[in-house]
């Protein structure tokens, strides 16, 4: 059970505590946005014989026409440009892309068009031909690499590769990996987590071994949907991370979001209740402010009244362009999420 558990709360509270009596005093530096957003099948209205995207034509299941398509452009833009505040993030991940074109149309709405975001995408293997990308501000984050981390996710099994951006912020280092990981099996659903997920987690916390193994102050963001929630197996043990803050703890990723989850919140609604699949986690490096820190308390679901239903059996809960074959007309069955970081004060 995860509303209401005292014990698990006042553990949490006091490791809380330990934990921020070892950070250093909150710094007046710039503040820097980043965020990470599910899109929910962003396709164009093309078909791509080397994708399964029939679905997505206007002669397809959802009559996928340019007029929906322009509505979802429009209100994916209008999301974006107010998370964090006016300005927009510095650098938000993105999951369920189709393919550059999306993204560029995207960037050229009157929202963002202002805000002179430039992209990264690569095509993947993914069976759905969605992908991951990424839109940043050149004149805060300054890309350095970018690489698509290829998963092996077993025989007959594709899903999608993690993304790992490489740049600086304010002069100062700073790793992202973008995550969108493969549901469990159904079958298993309830008892155990699925081996896709272990083989993504895996992956991944080798790749962040490595970064720590050659700098262990490495400055480190990972943003993703997860399909798992904070306190599964996959998340604290196979990923180690956990909702502990406390720098001693240095291998550990602390999950920004734990408290959310905790407190029964969530960037995705299924079956009645909210579930907190999306996150962010940083390493401890960040907690302990080396180089660039986390702003405790500043993340946050960007819940806008525009991105939910405001009324009726699902109100406040994330209005979706489609539920099966419904047409909705909304932004996203996801809300996006995000963080602030700063230069810490030294």
């Amino acid at each position: 059970m995860r509303h209401g558990i005292k014990t698990l709360l006042l553990i949490f509270t006091l490791s809380t505590f330990i934990g921020c009596s070892r950070v250093l005093a909150p710094s007046s530096g710039k503040l820097h946005t980043i965020a990470f957003y599910n899109t929910q099948n962003l396709f164009d209205t093309i078909d791509d014989p080397t994708k399964d995207d029939e679905d997505f034509t206007p002669k397809g299941a959802m009559k996928w026409d340019q007029e929906k398509y322009n509505r979802k452009i429009q209100k994916l833009a209008s999301a974006i440009a107010t998370i964090g505040n006016s300005k927009g993030p510095a650098f938000i991940g993105l999951t369920e892309v189709e393919n550059a074109l999306v993204l560029q149309d995207l960037i050229k709405t009157p929202q963002l068009r202002k805000m002179k975001y430039a992209y990264i995408h690569f095509e993947t293997d993914d069976t759905q031909g969605l992908d991951l990308a990424v839109l940043y501000k050149p004149g805060v984050f300054k890309l350095e690499t970018q690489q698509s981390i290829k998963v092996d996710y077993g025989a007959n099994s594709t899903a999608k590769d993690i993304l790992q951006v490489n740049g600086t912020v304010q002069g100062i280092p700073l790793t992202i990996f973008v995550n969108h990981w493969p549901a469990r099996a159904a079958a298993r659903r309830s008892t155990q987590d699925d081996a896709r997920q272990v083989a993504a987690a895996t992956k991944l916390r080798k790749e962040i071994n490595a970064i720590q193994a050659s700098d262990p102050d490495a400055n480190i963001v990972v943003i993703g949907d997860f399909d798992a929630e904070p306190r599964t197996n996959v998340m604290q043990k196979h990923l180690l991370a956990t909702g502990r803050p406390n720098p001693y703890y240095n291998e550990e990723l602390f999950n920004t979001f734990f408290m959310h989850y905790v407190n029964g919140l969530g960037s995705y609604y299924s079956r009645g209740d909210f579930k907190m699949l999306d996150q962010i986690l940083v390493s401890k490096s960040l907690i302990a402010g080396k180089g660039l820190e986390y702003v405790r308390g500043s993340a946050n679901i960007h819940d806008p009244e525009e991105l939910k239903f405001l009324y009726g059996k699902y109100k406040n809960t994330p209005l979706p362009t489609f539920s099966g074959n419904t047409y909705f007309g909304g932004a996203s069955d996801h809300f996006p999420i995000y963080i602030k970081v700063r230069k810490a004060k030294r």
